[in-house]
């Protein structure tokens, strides 16, 4: 892989978010960027939590990466963003603490969604110690933990209009929770986040949500865990989650660190080696219906990170094929600003070309693939082999003995 180019295609992709960002005070859009952009129906509308908050994360390791306080500024405008987003409003304890997921009006929220939401000022704290931040990652993981899991899973969908009901189906996507309660430990050094948070979901995703040959079960029935397929107008995309996981196994990778226990991470091996099975010749991958071109930054996250841990010939080879895809992907050949620099999308009925629309899923997920791949950042969103690990302080050679004073 030529990693020299890395950084300027990042930079180019970075670009075309902060480029569509709302920067206005009196606009209730102000932290928000492009979420999709359809050049051939017009269609585009701004990011909602959850794409908020990988935009945010896009920016800050932008910012590491760096030292530009452009990408600080604009990632604590998404912040802002986002915590407006949060019910603030204590009267009902069941809503305390979540996020809504579009706007301050919205009444739905879906957990996972939510969740990345909060992983992101988890991050932004991280990166400016202001407490504030912490704070409302905190709020929402309390709120999370008590109402927004059943049997220790997340639940699919909740709404605050008392006309509708929640969802409680369980999602193999949701699995990437986990690494939010793991990075909040990180920041809290609460160890219920670990064990109320990280531990049961790395356990429940390997055990329910796995086939023998590595793919996924993508959806199981809440109470009898019976396996499940649904059609329909309130059915997610979710062939989609066959190849895109939404990191359940780079939170596998987590949990193999923290744990010392190396069957959460052969499972996210078995995966990639699965995901070699089913990628195209051109390295893209398809449901059935469209190409699902996330998983292709996922693909690369995976095939890297795992290909050198286990020195594993096929994830490296499929590594550098997915790599090419990637940087094939990147919209370099067109003069419409609010494509340039973002990458193929993935189609629609308005439109079945890749290149003439695009969405935050695949150019956050593509941002930071590169530089997880390129290597020159510590401590970034699912960073992963780059990020600090976990020693307790008792174990940790470099930390002096506590002096007591009292």
């Amino acid at each position: 892989m030529n990693k020299t180019i890395i950084f300027e295609r990042v930079k180019t992709a970075v670009d075309h978010m902060i480029r569509h960002q709302v920067i206005d005070r009196l606009n209730a859009n102000q932290g928000r960027t492009l979420n999709i952009y359809n050049s051939v129906s017009g269609f585009e509308c701004y990011t909602t939590s959850w794409e908020t908050g990988i935009f945010l994360a896009c920016l800050l390791a932008m910012y590491k990466r760096t030292g530009d306080p452009l990408y600080l500024d604009r990632a604590e405008h998404a912040g802002h963003y986002i915590m407006s987003l949060q019910v603030m409003d204590h009267r009902d304890p069941t809503r305390y603490g979540a996020i809504r997921e579009c706007t301050p009006q919205s009444v739905e929220f879906c957990p996972r969604d939510a969740t990345t939401a909060a992983w992101s000022l988890v991050w932004l704290y991280e990166a400016t110690q202001k407490d504030e931040y912490l704070d409302r990652a905190v709020l929402f993981a309390e709120w999370h933990l008590r109402n927004g899991m059943c049997g220790s899973w997340p639940l699919w969908a909740v709404f605050m209009d008392e006309n509708n009901f929640k969802y409680y189906t369980r999602g193999s996507f949701q699995s990437g929770t986990g690494l939010f309660y793991h990075d909040l430990f990180m920041q809290t050094r609460d160890p219920r986040y670990i064990e109320l948070g990280l531990r049961p979901i790395a356990e429940t995703y390997i055990r329910d949500f796995f086939n023998e040959d590595g793919s996924l079960i993508v959806e199981r029935s809440v109470f009898s865990n019976q396996v499940q397929t649904r059609n329909g107008a309130n059915s997610v995309e979710s062939t989609m989650h066959n190849f895109n996981d939404d990191f359940g196994n780079q939170m596998l990778m987590a949990a193999a660190d923290i744990f010392k226990d190396e069957k959460f991470r052969d499972h996210a091996r078995k995966f990639a080696r699965f995901l070699t099975t089913v990628q195209q010749e051109d390295g893209n991958f398809f449901d059935g219906k469209k190409a699902v071109s996330s998983a292709v930054a996922q693909a690369l996250m995976y095939y890297d990170e795992l290909g050198r841990y286990h020195q594993d010939p096929v994830l490296l080879a499929a590594a550098e094929k997915t790599f090419n895809k990637v940087l094939e992907m990147q919209l370099l050949d067109t003069a419409d600003p609010k494509l340039f620099g973002a990458f193929e999308g993935m189609t629609d009925s308005d439109c079945s070309d890749p290149r003439k629309l695009t969405q935050m899923r695949t150019n956050a997920y593509m941002v930071i693939a590169l530089l997880k791949v390129e290597g020159k950042i510590k401590n970034f969103w699912l960073g992963g082999e780059h990020n600090t690990a976990f020693i307790d302080p008792l174990c940790d050679p470099s930390q002096p003995p506590y002096k007591f004073k009292w």
